[in-house]
């Protein structure tokens, strides 16, 4: 990276925490006045930082144009080169998934066959999502429900989840230990 897009950038980060003076930042950078405010006037010309009345530097509205773009990209597209790394070191399937612990949506998948459009929380990711967003692991479930047929796109129901090891499905026989 360029020595002056590199302090350009460090400029932005500084400004994210709050508005700086140019004697600040100059310090900040460990850089003369002059450097600083030469990349400071290119960053405002472009709008990505403003100066306010008491000569202070804040992030300008270009970034938010430009964060606002972020919210536009297709999640699968940024994450697919990453799930194509993991499925190679992991050597099996990775996913990439969303939605309430209870019924997970598939957004993309690597090295699986197939695509489910949802997944129940007894697999595998909705173990790892439910083992995080769970407020109490040990608390009722009487609510939930679990069928043998939840992974397909066309059976799944949101009530469909995980039970804990050896616990009988609602509705079912108690099966002796």
């Amino acid at each position: 990276m360029s020595q002056s897009l590199g302090r350009g950038l460090s400029i932005l980060i500084e400004l994210a925490d709050r508005p700086h003076s140019l004697d600040e930042l100059a310090g900040k950078l460990g850089v003369h006045k002059t450097t600083v405010l030469r990349l400071l006037r290119t960053l405002e010309a472009e709008r990505f930082v403003r100066r306010d009345e008491h000569h202070r530097y804040h992030l300008g509205a270009r970034l938010a144009a430009l964060a606002d773009t972020l919210g536009h990209r297709d999640v699968r597209d940024v994450a697919a080169p990453h799930l194509a790394r993991l499925n190679e070191a992991a050597g099996g399937g990775a996913r990439l998934v969303t939605g309430p612990p209870a019924l997970l949506d598939d957004l993309d998948r690597a090295g699986a066959p197939g695509r489910f459009a949802a997944a129940p929380v007894r697999d595998a990711a909705g173990r790892v999502v439910a083992a995080v967003t769970v407020p109490d692991p040990g608390g009722d479930l009487s609510g939930l429900r679990a069928t043998a047929d939840a992974i397909s796109a066309d059976a799944a129901r949101p009530a469909d989840c995980a039970r804990p090891a050896g616990a009988a499905r609602p509705g079912a026989p108690d099966r002796p230990a």
